[in-house]
């Protein structure tokens, strides 16, 4: 069976093997039912052994985006099917994955998991989590108009968050979303961004996590989802209008 595939050059072989065809499944490329060309077809199409053709297919496996039929070969599962949440990650990082509709998924969910940490860390956060929030907006107030710095510090708050929750799975999520939100970065944080905005809000959610109040926590935090979801969504839809992102973004998938 003969497979569109360009061979590969690395010596990480089983890697590349398995991120080409990770990107394959995920973009479409491969659809759900669809039977996988044979080891020795992947690997003759790859220019690689089958050895590592092998390790591949069992990490997609792992990551329940195949099924292993013995004496019928290899076929795609549905996307919805997996449970492995390292796939938001891997979504994010190959450009022909991301859709408008994907990333508006994707903010959805986070909203509402941020929603549940902030709640759980005004009730649940410490003297300590609550210092060192302090330290971060005092950082924030003297370097947050530079957008590289910005973005750091949201990442700590967002881990610091978590942590204040006590409940470890969300702690887990939140730090899932910490590298959404350093993939998404250059979408949000750049000079437009609004500085004050946010260090306004941080010292609102700050005070409510200091009385214990859950509600004004969720109200706050709301709002600021609110506002840096339309930003990324506005953005995201100008890439994908553009031929930048999603299925048909030029170039060859990872």
């Amino acid at each position: 069976m003969a497979v569109a595939l360009e061979p590969l050059s690395t010596t990480r072989v089983a890697d590349e093997v398995f991120e080409r065809l990770r990107s394959r499944i995920l973009s479409g490329a491969h659809h759900p039912g669809e039977k996988l060309p044979t080891e020795r077809d992947l690997a003759e199409a790859l220019g690689v052994n089958r050895a590592s053709v092998r390790e591949a297919l069992k990490r997609l496996e792992f990551l329940e985006l195949v099924e292993v039929v013995h004496g019928q070969g290899t076929f795609v599962r549905e996307l919805g099917a997996s449970s492995a949440l390292q796939l938001v990650e891997a979504l994010l990082r190959d450009r022909h994955t991301i859709t408008a509709d994907l990333m508006a998924q994707l903010l959805e969910f986070r909203r509402r998991v941020t929603l549940d940490v902030v709640e759980l860390a005004a009730r649940n956060g410490t003297a300590e989590h609550v210092e060192r929030a302090r330290e971060l907006i005092e950082r924030e107030a003297q370097q947050g108009t530079d957008p590289q710095s910005a973005l750091e510090l949201d990442i700590q708050m967002n881990a610091l968050l978590g942590e204040a929750s006590g409940n470890l799975l969300y702690q887990f999520v939140t730090n899932l979303f910490t590298k959404l939100v350093r993939r998404l970065g250059p979408l949000y944080y750049n000079r437009e961004r609004d500085h004050r905005r946010s260090l306004e809000t941080h010292r609102q959610l700050l005070a409510a996590i200091e009385q214990r109040d859950p509600a004004q926590a969720r109200r706050i935090i709301e709002v600021m989802l609110s506002y840096s979801e339309s930003k990324i969504l506005s953005e995201i839809r100008r890439l994908e209008a553009e031929g930048a992102i999603g299925p048909g973004a030029e170039g060859e998938a990872p």
